[in-house]
């Protein structure tokens, strides 16, 4: 429409004049004039960048005009709102449906009309609209920020100055701040740069608080819906930006209240990022450990906690001095497929119930204290053999995470565990009986243990396993006295009837997200925790906390 006023077009409708160009006084035209805003129109629609995000504010635009309105033919007045562009997960834009073009078939070409200059398109032409794939020259010219180099505060308005990718700094532009939501890394570190620790100072000063706050304090501000709750952290640091900028008086009790309200979330946000990049590196370093086939994630959106202070993840035992691990069995079989019709096939060894250890889905197929002799080094059957599954590891994603009830850290699933279904293996330092009664002792006046006993074979249970120091998932695996998961006793390559591995395994089907739990004191030989002495008084004692309605009230 624009381009037909400038050629002198003219048609038969009395609204639409031509205009001569020789007679236009250029010297009286401004950025409101009809004959410059239709020519603003084009300019401002390809000029807008993606960084200015403004309701409708034209970023680098001629007039700077928030919307374009001009006349068609019919003199029907038409405005072209200027919105802020939208990216889809990839980082490419999104044109609105509406602005999208048409085409035409290549047969449906337009011919000119013998009354006016206007083209017009044949008798019955159809048009089908296609969503044309994104130009990218259309968005070659987009601003985008390289740099923040200064704040300054006026009317109210935070106003930041930016300098473009591809442009001098003459052409720097002072912008507010909801421009720049759209570009959180750049604009979040200048501020922060900007509340360092002078800044952070005067804060403290200015609104009377301490810059030293214990953790307790700081955890008493996390929402009951965790940290997720939080306002965000750009909305605070605006707030405090403020505060610096206006330096509220003594008597403008809510500015500074408000204010405190928010340095205290601020330091929050602060402990929070220091403890999450912590936990990442944890998650990290396990999961290079490990190196299983399923993933082990954390999470902690209840507190402050880090990762524990002194634990080395592992992943077989790890005998302390004088114990020695065997790994070369003696005996093997030598079946070609294992099942439970072989009767020399290791998953028969001493059994007397003449079942397999596991159904042809890998799940357990023995009552609890049944002991399971998996098919070893020495037999000939394939890693794919039936009878092989604890030593072939972890399939189930798990997740570490901390608990809202008190109980520390936990274990739950990441995906659906079945009824039988291998979850994981207990380890930890091999030690002797009587390293563990020292050591029973001292966490009994903790009101915590790890210990297990391997006294499947022997009431002297002549070695334990401590995974208080050393072990992998399963150290934080809480204690319920209506569990999901039951520890059996298997065999692989160390034959040692007193060194059998402990395999956990579910007991119910276990929903996704659920939390993973075994009987710290259960009346299996084979799992039995170590216990109190009898005289020994309740104050002493560890309560429960899972919650069953089977609870014993007290762990051991």
């Amino acid at each position: 429409m624009a381009s037909s006023e400038g050629i002198g077009v003219t048609t038969g409708q009395p609204n639409l004049h031509k205009q001569d160009l020789s007679k236009l006084d250029v010297t009286k035209l401004t950025a409101l004039s009809p004959e410059v805003i239709s020519r603003q129109a084009t300019i401002n629609i390809g000029t807008i960048g993606h960084v200015a995000h403004g309701k409708s504010t034209v970023v680098k635009a001629i007039s700077g005009v928030q919307t374009v309105r001009f006349k068609n033919e019919l003199e029907r007045n038409i405005t072209i709102k200027l919105e802020k562009l939208q990216f889809d997960v990839n980082g490419k834009p999104i044109i609105p449906e509406g602005i999208l073009k048409r085409k035409i078939n290549e047969k449906d070409k337009t011919i000119p009309s013998k009354k006016n200059h206007f083209t017009e398109p044949k008798t019955k032409v159809k048009v089908k609209r296609k969503h044309q794939a994104i130009d990218q020259e259309i968005y070659s010219k987009e601003y985008i920020v390289e740099q923040i180099l200064a704040h300054k505060y006026e009317n109210g308005t935070h106003m930041f100055l930016v300098k473009w990718k591809g442009w001098s700094e003459k052409n720097n532009t002072w912008e507010p701040l909801h421009h720049l939501e759209r570009c959180p890394s750049v604009l979040g570190n200048f501020i922060t740069d900007m509340l360092g620790n002078q800044a952070l100072k005067s804060l403290c000063k200015m609104l009377k608080v301490s810059n030293n706050f214990p953790e307790k304090i700081l955890e008493s501000l996390i929402p009951s819906e965790g940290f997720s709750a939080l306002p965000k952290k750009l909305s605070i640091q605006r707030e405090l930006l403020t505060v610096l900028s206006a330096c509220p008086k003594e008597k403008h009790t809510k500015k500074l209240k408000r204010g405190k309200e928010a340095l205290l979330i601020y330091f929050l946000h602060l402990k929070r990022e220091i403890q999450l990049n912590r936990l990442a590196i944890w998650e990290q370093e396990m999961n290079k450990v490990a190196c299983e086939n399923a993933v082990i994630k954390v999470e902690n959106n209840v507190d402050l906690e880090g990762p524990p202070i002194d634990f080395v993840y592992i992943n077989n035992y790890r005998p302390t001095d004088g114990i020695v691990i065997p790994d070369n069995p003696p005996i093997g079989c030598g079946c070609s497929k294992c099942s439970n019709k072989e009767k020399h096939c290791c998953g028969m060894f001493q059994q007397q119930t003449y079942r397999f250890p596991y159904n042809s889905k890998g799940r357990i197929n023995l009552p609890k204290g049944t002991p399971i002799y998996e098919c070893n080094k020495s037999c000939k059957c394939g890693h794919d053999c039936r009878n092989r599954v604890v030593q072939r590891g972890r399939n189930v994603p798990l997740c570490i995470y901390r608990t809202s009830n008190g109980c520390g850290w936990g274990v739950k699933c990441l995906r659906r565990i079945y009824t039988g279904e291998y979850v994981c293996e207990y380890v930890g330092e091999i030690i002797s009986h009587e390293e563990a009664e020292r050591r029973g002792a001292l966490y009994d006046s903790q009101g915590r243990t790890y210990l297990f006993d391997l006294d499947f074979n022997s009431n002297d249970n002549p070695y334990t396993v401590d995974a208080a120091r050393f072990g992998n998932v399963s150290h934080f695996i809480n204690h319920s006295c209506d569990p999901n998961l039951s520890v059996w006793a298997v065999w692989v390559n160390c034959l040692d009837p007193n060194i059998p591995k402990l395999a956990l395994f579910a007991t119910r089907e276990i929903a996704k997200g659920e939390e993973l739990t075994f009987d710290y004191m259960s009346n299996d030989k084979s799992m039995k925790r170590l216990e109190l002495p009898k005289n020994e008084k309740k104050k002493h004692r560890s309560v429960c906390k899972c919650g069953a309605n089977n609870c014993r009230k007290y762990i051991f």
